[in-house]
């Protein structure tokens, strides 16, 4: 059992009001609004840049992030060359629409609209691979598992990428050696009737040779290299919809296809930033004790080289495709600045809540912080050394700032998880924020907020971690 004790102090301080340097700098600019995930018509999204601008700007948004498929290509081809022997079925992409107008088009718009800051990034799909034999049970796997890599800057680095130049596509094997047997066969019967027999036992050897190349190399982690590629690029990846259920679905011609659930993946190293904690489905990585809390309190013993963040991604395509609008799935973001840059920066450190709302919802965080007894101030995904004592503090507000009076006046309910338990469910109203005292036990723990779905949404928060004297 757990040794921490839950004072809940709503209403009042259990800290001073005497505050350090820290303290009154933490959490004083209310955060950002971002928005990623976003698809125009330089991909398979519906909308121009220019409608997808004004949008942003009628629902609040200040930083919108263009995630374009860098290339949306189904190759069939045959191993182990399925880039060279193939055949290849191009959906709209960067690959296909033009990376150099991409930056183009983005950079001319961000001069156009000043107000709000544009970000690009990719949506990718760092390999996939064939099985069966077609027209019997031929079978396209993971094919929609999809990393974003976000904070692009130039075309070489949409380029490098794997998923550009298809490097870790495969074709299905069975078909593929049977396609090399008949094909290395015929030519053997050809040669040895032309009485050509060393050329043939040359032929035969360097088929034995080539087979034994191809089957003894060893596989690469399309996911691995993915990510490896764009860390060195400088780029923030994002596992996208990781437990989405679409995936597994009858395709063209007969075609199955196979993208089960990947949430396992995404909490084994080396894996990305972050992961997609609200979009477009469900899953139970969140859930209090489920996979994140477990990979956190594995990071705070040392077992992981780093923490993975939750980011909300919307997948938007078109306005009212599936029930989704521009806005559903936004971030609060708390940057030192309000620049491309800056974002990218608290991104990394982990300064973030996820939301998912509806068409008509505008809910967002003012403040979010832990403050303890010295007055040191906590953003979340901060680590630190802090008191026994700590204090949260969340504010609400809606956009835009409704006439006097109008505000509703209905409880919010709001999660306190420690260590993958919920520690304590507070209820506050947006015109009384929530202020939760906690006394901790000494040692490493893992604290975080959500609102689970309810009248204005839901929320989930990036972890405070902390080390307690």
């Amino acid at each position: 059992m757990r040794n921490i004790i839950i004072a809940v102090l709503l209403g009042c301080g259990l800290l001073s009001g005497g505050s350090a340097v820290l303290a009154e700098t933490v959490g004083a600019q209310p955060p950002l609004r971002v928005l990623i995930d976003v698809r125009s018509d330089h991909s398979d999204g519906e909308h121009d840049f220019s409608t997808l601008i004004g949008m942003a700007q009628k629902r609040g948004i200040d930083v919108l992030a263009f995630t374009e498929h860098d290339r949306y290509s189904i190759r069939f081809g045959i191993e182990p060359v399925p880039q060279v022997l193939g055949y290849s079925m191009q959906h709209p992409s960067l690959y296909l629409t033009g990376v150099q107008r991409f930056f183009d088009d983005i950079a001319a718009l961000q001069r156009r609209f000043p107000q709000i800051v544009l970000m690009a990034g990719t949506e990718s799909t760092p390999g996939y691979a064939w099985s069966g034999v077609p027209l019997r049970d031929l079978t396209l796997h993971d094919a929609e598992r999809h990393i974003i890599a976000l904070g692009v800057q130039r075309p070489e680095q949409v380029e490098a990428l794997p998923s550009f130049d298809l490097r870790n596509i495969h074709g299905p094997y069975t078909f593929s050696m049977a396609f090399w047997f008949l094909l290395v066969g015929v030519v053997l019967v050809w040669l040895l009737r032309r009485r050509k027999r060393a050329v043939a036992l040359l032929l035969f050897a360097s088929y034995i040779a080539f087979l034994a190349t191809w089957l003894g190399r060893p596989p690469v982690d399309a996911d691995a290299d993915f990510i490896a590629t764009a860390k060195q690029q400088g780029l923030f990846t994002i596992w996208a919809h990781p437990g989405t259920l679409s995936g597994t679905r009858p395709g063209p011609m007969g075609v199955m296809l196979e993208t089960p659930p990947y949430s396992s993946r995404v909490f084994i190293e080396p894996t990305a930033d972050a992961f997609a904690a609200i979009y477009g489905d469900t899953d139970s990585n969140t859930v209090p004790g489920g996979l994140w809390d477990r990979y956190l309190s594995d990071y705070m013993m040392g077992l992981r080289a780093a923490p993975i963040w939750a980011v909300s991604s919307g997948d938007y395509h078109e306005e009212g495709q599936s029930g989704e609008y521009l806005g559903n799935f936004p971030m609060d973001v708390w940057a030192d600045a309000r620049t491309s840059e800056a974002v990218l920066k608290a991104l990394r450190a982990g300064h973030a809540v996820a939301w998912r709302q509806t068409r008509n919802q505008n809910f967002r965080v003012s403040s979010l912080y832990l403050e303890d007894a010295s007055g040191q101030r906590l953003l979340p995904g901060d680590e630190a050394l802090v008191s026994p004592d700590v204090e949260l503090n969340l504010a609400l507000r809606m956009f835009p700032v409704p006439p006097a009076g109008a505000l509703p006046d209905k409880p919010v309910r709001v999660r306190v998880i420690v260590d993958g338990q919920v520690a304590n469910v507070a209820v506050m109203r947006l015109d009384q924020p929530l202020k939760q005292g906690l006394h901790l036990a000494s040692g490493a723990h893992v604290l975080r907020v959500d609102i689970p779905g309810q009248w204005l949404g839901g929320m989930i928060a990036n972890p405070f971690l902390l080390r307690v004297r």
